[in-house]
Formats: C-alpha cells, structure tokens, sequence
C-alpha cells in the first residue's frame, strides 16, 4: 500500500506534465492576443460567450458588427478568442494581402480537420506542399478555358429542366422555395460536366447526397462554435455521431460509385478515352492519372468528393441569393432581362454559348454585388506555422487567421451603405478606387478557387434561363430570410418566391 501512493502521484505528475506545452502555448497565445484589437475577452472563454450556442442564421451579425467597431477605432485586424486560441480576422483588403499573398503561410485552419475523414488530401483542405502543387497542376487542365465551351450543352441541357420543374409553380401562382431546385440542378451539371455521370438528382428530389452534404456541414459549423462538442463522449452522447458516421457514409459511397461506374464505362468502351488532357473532363483526367501511378485510388475519391461538393453547393448559393437580390430589386431585375433579350434574343428557350454569355456585362456587375452582399462562402481559415505581421500586429504561430469574405465585403469604409444593393459600385471607376481584396468571392493568391470561371459561367446560364422565363417576385421581407454562417451560406428559411412567366 506504501508504494501505491507515490506511484500514484508519479502518474498524475506525469499526466499533468503532458499539458505543459499546451499551457505554454495558450499563454503565449494570450500574450499575444491581449496586444491584438478585438472585442472584449473573457480571460478563460475568451469570446465564446457571444457566440456560443447560437443559430447558424444568427452568427453572421456578431461578427460582422463586432468588425464594424474595431474599424471605427481605427483598426484594420481583429482578434477573437476562443479558449486561449487566436483568431486573427483581417478587416480590409490590405491587411488581407499579409496571409493571401503568402506563399508559406497557407495551410488550413484548425477548423477543417472536421472535414478530415471527407475531404482531407483534396485541394480544399491539403496543406500547401509539394503535393498540393503536385495535384493542382495536374488537375488545372481539367479546367482550361479551351473546355469551357464543351460545358454549355449540359448547362443548358439541366437549366431548362430547372425551367420546366418551376414551371408549375408558375402556372398555380404557388410560392416555391427555389434553393433545391438550384442545388439539385447545380449537382447535375457537375456530376455530368466533371465526372461523365448523370445521377438525375433534379428528377430524385430526395436525393441522399444533398442531404448529406447540408446534414455533415451543419454539424462542422456546430462543432466549430460549441467547443464542448469536440469532446468524443458529448458528441457520442449528443446523437451527433450517428448523424455524422451517416453523412459520411453517403457522401463516401456516392463518390465511389461515381468513380466506378466511370472506370466500368471506359473498360466496356462505352466511353472513347481522350488522348488530350485539356479535353478530358475532371475524373477522366484523374483516372489517366491512376493508371500512370500519378494518383491513387483514395487521391482520386478525396479530390472528386472536393470538386462534387465545392463545384455544387458554392454555385447553388451563389445563384440562389441572386434571384433573391434580382426579386427583391425589380428595378434591376428588369434591367437584366433587357439586357438578356438584347443579347439572346425574344425567345426563351435559345441555347446560350459561352460567347454570348459573356456579353452579359450588366448580369455581370449585378452578380458580383449578390456576392458581395452575401458571400457565397463566408470565411476561410488559415493557421500559421511562423508568427506573421498584418498591418503592424503580430499573430502568434500556431494562431489561426480567418479571410472573411463575409466581413471583408460588409466594410462601410469601403462599400458606403455596404447593405444596400447596388451594382453600380463594380463599374471600373468604383473598382479602381479599392484595393483588389477588398473584394474576393473566390479568394485570391496561390491558393484561389481553381474552379472560379467554371462556377461563374455555369450560374450565369442558371440565371439566364430563369429570368428569361420568369419574372421573380419575393414572398418574405428581405431578412426574413438569412445567410447562415456554414461552410457554405444557405438561406435559413430557403428562397420563397412566386414565378410569374414572362411570355
């Protein structure tokens, strides 16, 4: 019995002991922080408080109000903290430049490893190595604009099937909620564009994988601002594990059965393989990849469950807040359909090519203030591996810096009245006024959206097609429905509107 007790207390010692770096780093991080600008913190909690335990719908306006105080003081970095960690938020473009313009200071925030187990190896979440380079050379092809082009078929091809589906809605008067009906179509394009396969989820309304795409988002974002959930027994205990062990289930068995069912086509010859990698699409060209040892069978799983959700659920956002922008600015609206029929024609259902499509210059102002207005994807996140100055300031290594396109674009410095709609402020005399990251939808640097003019050209035929048939008309108050913070901005209570037909 004597010798249990110090070899007890030798145990707890040594327990204790494996804090130590941990404590050292949070108060290092504290240190750091307290020279930061930022809201208020608790000296423990630092500031969960606010944020804690809130609706996803209900975060954007904490911190966006919490950044329109640090600028009225002066500041152009923010600092929040949660539980001794450090979250550094830049507040204009030129202190953004400090963590965009790296090329060192590039690998995801502490906040991705939730997506982990789905995405991590892809081009969303990889660290910024020599594999990540690798693999974005490699896959940049599948995105070159001589492709372009060859998508239009199956932008139009699904578009007016979306036409036809809300063509009911138009000729009962009904309010539809538009949001799934653009997802569903969104994932269509990118299953048939990218991947060769055609799922038919605009005719599958409950497709597995949509949900399980919102389903496995929502439960990061939760975890992210609930930190008591990252304890393995609570999230067990909450239900939020099963939930998550079924999301994850879908999205992984939906990708491999893509991939098979691609594999299978090209071994029965179904499918004729290009000998040019520029006119590959993106999983034939990873699957050329394998069969020379460049890629692996879970290097292609990891990048193709990237591409279906960040090709699908980003456009949906995208398009879905511009028809609510367009019905809630009839003034605008109309001024785009003119636009459109001077450019298309009178007749709706006209195929739109990618050389009319970009003689769309009003759509294309009238697009970048919707994303402006509501970012497609509100933050990103970067944790450092050095300490880095932003703009004077110092954020201490191993502190996490957010890109806020959602804070960024709400500057009032920058943007006068940043709530009102006004596309007037993307003519070239406004744009030369700003620095280039003050506004930044798809990021920018080395680490940019690779897939940008892809996305943009694929919302641009979506909405084309919509307005050309439909006058849309709101049926909520304007926030009555709101963007929620998640990994991408959803509408919290969808996008209700009533379809009118234009002819």
């Amino acid at each position: 019995m004597t010798i249990f007790i110090p070899i007890s207390i030798a145990i707890i010692l040594a327990y204790l002991a494996t804090w130590i770096p941990t404590l050292l780093k949070y108060k290092r991080h504290w240190q750091y922080g307290s020279k930061l600008p930022g809201p208020p913190a608790h000296p423990i909690f630092g500031n969960l408080g606010p944020i804690v335990g809130k609706k996803t719908e209900d975060l954007p306006s904490v911190f966006i109000n919490w950044a329109a105080e640090q600028r009225d003081q002066g500041h152009s970095v923010m600092r929040v903290m949660i539980l001794g960690k450090v979250y550094a938020w830049p507040l204009n473009g030129k202190a953004a430049a400090a963590i965009i313009d790296s090329t060192t200071e590039t690998n995801k925030g502490d906040d991705y490893r939730f997506f982990d187990p789905w995405l991590g190896g892809g081009l969303l979440l990889e660290g910024y190595g020599e594999r990540w380079k690798s693999h974005r050379k490699m896959l940049t092809p599948a995105f070159h604009f001589a492709k372009l082009g060859g998508y239009f078929e199956v932008f139009n091809n699904e578009s007016k099937i979306l036409i036809d589906l809300l063509s009911d809605f138009s000729a009962s008067g009904e309010t539809v909620d538009i949001f799934p009906y653009v997802k569903r179509c969104a994932l269509d394009i990118i299953s048939e564009t990218a991947m060769g396969i055609k799922i038919d989820a605009q005719i599958n309304h409950d497709h597995k994988y949509v949900q399980a795409v919102e389903g496995y988002n929502k439960i990061g974002v939760l975890v992210s601002f609930n930190p008591h959930l990252k304890n393995q027994f609570i999230f067990w205990a909450t239900g939020y594990k099963a939930q998550y062990d079924d999301y994850l289930s879908t999205l992984k068995s939906m990708t491999e059965k893509v991939i098979k069912e691609r594999r299978a086509a090209h071994d029965s010859g179904e499918v004729e393989k290009e000998t040019s990698k520029r006119m590959m699409n993106f999983l034939d060209l990873m699957l050329s990849m394998e069969e020379s040892n460049q890629l692996t069978s879970e290097d292609i799983r990891q990048e193709v469950d990237t591409f279906m959700f960040a090709g699908h659920d980003t456009t949906t956002s995208s398009t879905s807040w511009a028809c609510w922008n367009l019905a809630h600015n009839p003034n605008v609206q109309e001024k785009v359909y003119k636009e459109m029929i001077e450019v298309f024609g009178d007749d709706p259902n006209t195929d739109i090519t990618l050389e009319n499509v970009n003689n769309l210059n009003y759509l294309d102002i009238v697009l970048k203030e919707s994303k402006r207005i509501i970012a497609p994807v509100p933050a990103l996140q970067r944790k450092l591996t050095n300490d880095l100055e932003i703009d004077g300031y110092i954020v201490p290594a191993g502190g996490n810096v957010t890109i806020s396109p959602m804070v960024l674009h709400s500057n009032h410095h920058v943007f006068k009245n940043p709530t009102e709609f006004n596309p007037d402020r993307f003519l070239p005399d406004e744009v030369s006024k700003r620095h280039p990251y003050d506004f930044m939808p798809f990021l920018a640097g080395p680490r940019n959206c690779i897939g940008q003019k892809f996305a943009q050209l694929n919302e641009k035929v979506m909405i084309s097609h919509i307005v050309r048939n439909f006058k849309i008309e709101p049926t909520l108050k304007y926030n009555d429905t709101k963007p929620c913070l998640e990994v991408v901005t959803k509408p919290s209570n969808g996008i209700p509107v009533r379809l009118i037909r234009r002819n």
